[in-house]
């Protein structure tokens, strides 16, 4: 994903791996409704500051590092029947900075998005420098849809509901590869979003 937040778009044995942005605002101040995907950035929702939804993503204040952010908290998922660990992004700094300014995505890497509440979110690519697919998945934990997002295109890619808690950021093909389509529930090893990750958002 990439680098500003814009308006738009857990631990314990949660802990485990890597994913994208969503565009959400922190708990108090922006909110979220657009985010970019893999080294994309979030976006602040109403609040202050409070930039307009959607901004483009080079608008409005500046939230992401300028550096690849390390050492973040993972989470073992099982997304449909297939286990995955993602780096967890919870915070402000973390969800805008998302896969920023990193060289590539394993093919078994991940970064997931935890949001505070349900909403559209969107994701663009700034500073990332490989593509990447990314899974909207709704309040319940269900992948909603999955969009593959272009290496450094800064065009925001919206989700089509606005249920949307979730995000998901992998190597292109991963879900393709492990034969993960819309409607596959997604929990953490330790049980259903709601009641694991949810709770750690600082973002809405």
């Amino acid at each position: 994903m990439s680098s500003r937040l814009v308006l738009g778009g857990t631990f314990g044995a949660l802990l485990l791996l890597a994913g994208c942005k969503p565009a959400s605002g922190p708990a108090p101040g922006p909110s979220s409704a657009q985010m970019p995907a893999v080294a994309t950035t979030p976006s602040p929702a109403a609040s202050s500051p409070a930039p307009a939804s959607p901004a483009p993503p080079d608008d409005g204040p500046v939230y992401h590092l300028n550096r690849a952010q390390t050492n973040l908290p993972k989470a073992r998922l099982l997304v449909g029947p297939k286990q995955i660990s993602a780096e967890l992004c919870t915070t402000v700094t973390q969800v805008a900075t998302g896969l920023m300014h990193r060289e590539s995505i394993g093919p078994d890497d991940a970064m997931f998005f935890v949001f505070g509440t349900r909403q559209q979110r969107s994701f663009y690519m700034k500073n990332v420098k490989f593509p990447i697919a990314v899974a909207y998945i709704d309040a319940e934990g269900v992948v909603d849809e999955v969009v593959q997002l272009k290496a450094m295109d800064v065009t925001p890619v919206p989700s089509k509901s606005s249920n949307i808690q979730y995000v998901l950021e992998t190597a292109p093909d991963w879900f393709e590869r492990n034969g993960i389509t819309k409607g596959a529930l997604v929990t953490t090893i330790q049980g259903p979003l709601d009641a694991t990750v949810a709770r750690l958002a600082q973002l809405q």
